[in-house]
């Protein structure tokens, strides 16, 4: 009776949680391994593509509880897309390191929400 009682304490949201949570990590960390420059803009785009789907489970998933990490993800991941989108309309060594240090932001503030989510996964 109680491991019925403990395995229904965490619930089936916590498996999605943690599972977007890796889904969503590993396309940034996919992301974070182009190498930034003008002639990988397509292949940053593919990539980005994939982190705004596992972000949009992440956001599903992790409701109200995470808000705040998640809100700090998205905008950084709402960076990322405007500095790529500005790099492509106007690839220059500027706006290229833009996206580069879009895509840091975007891996700090995937860590927090990492950090948050310890007590779950």
């Amino acid at each position: 009776m109680m491991v019925l009682t403990l395995a229904s304490c965490g619930g089936d949201d916590e498996p999605a949680v943690c599972s977007s949570f890796d889904s969503l990590k590993a396309s940034v960390e996919d992301l974070k391994d182009v190498n930034i420059d003008k002639n990988a803009l397509t292949k940053l785009q593919e990539s980005f593509s994939e982190v705004q789907s596992d972000l949009s489970k992440v956001k599903s998933d992790a409701r109200a509880e995470f808000g705040d990490d998640v809100d700090a993800v998205e905008q950084a991941a709402s960076s990322v897309g405007s500095s790529l989108d500005a790099a492509v309309a106007s690839p220059s060594g500027e706006t290229v390191a833009a996206v580069g240090t879009a895509v840091r932001s975007l891996g700090t503030s995937l860590t927090a929400l990492e950090d948050a989510l310890k007590n779950t996964c």
